[in-house]
């Protein structure tokens, strides 16, 4: 459905698609790789796992995240920061975008402790060679702190809802 419905998008946008890990697993790389390719949608394809749901170790992910990779389709980690988070899903899996969780983000024009997370979560991004998306902003005041930190990304909203 999702594919199907990025068909309709300008050729530059950029279309984002959400799978649990487990779908990656039971899901042939090759027929994701052969989907993505049958819609005719030149923009580029970006595969978000979600973090929360990436089960003990996530070298059994690789893989199947090395070949999307080489045919060229993005890598996002999802929901990062938030309950169980671990580095490790991020050096393992390399991604391209770290989307940082709205729990870390909610608030953090008025809490300077979140503040200083945010911006270590940041760097964690930097040194991977991420892009780092901002999750659930709600308030221009948040957001004004997340202009101030450089964040070039961000979903939100206030940005925008869900129709």
């Amino acid at each position: 459905t999702c594919l199907a419905a990025a068909a309709g998008l300008p050729p530059e946008a950029r279309c984002h698609l959400n799978l649990f890990p487990t779908t990656l697993i039971n899901i042939p790389v090759a027929s994701l790789l052969e989907a993505i390719g049958a819609q005719g949608h030149q923009g580029a394809y970006c595969i978000e796992l979600s973090e929360q749901q990436i089960l003990g170790d996530p070298s059994y992910l690789a893989e199947a995240v090395r070949t999307l990779k080489e045919a060229g389709v993005r890598i996002a980690i999802d929901d990062v920061g938030f309950g169980r988070s671990s580095l490790e899903s991020l050096l393992i899996l390399r991604p391209e975008i770290v989307k940082i969780d709205k729990s870390c983000v909610v608030g953090i024009g008025k809490d300077p402790s979140r503040t200083r997370l945010f911006r270590r979560l940041l760097k964690v991004a930097e040194a991977l060679g991420a892009e780092a998306i901002a999750e659930g902003i709600e308030s221009s005041e948040d957001l004004e702190v997340l202009k101030v930190l450089g964040v070039s990304c961000a979903q939100g909203f206030l940005l925008g809802r869900p129709t």
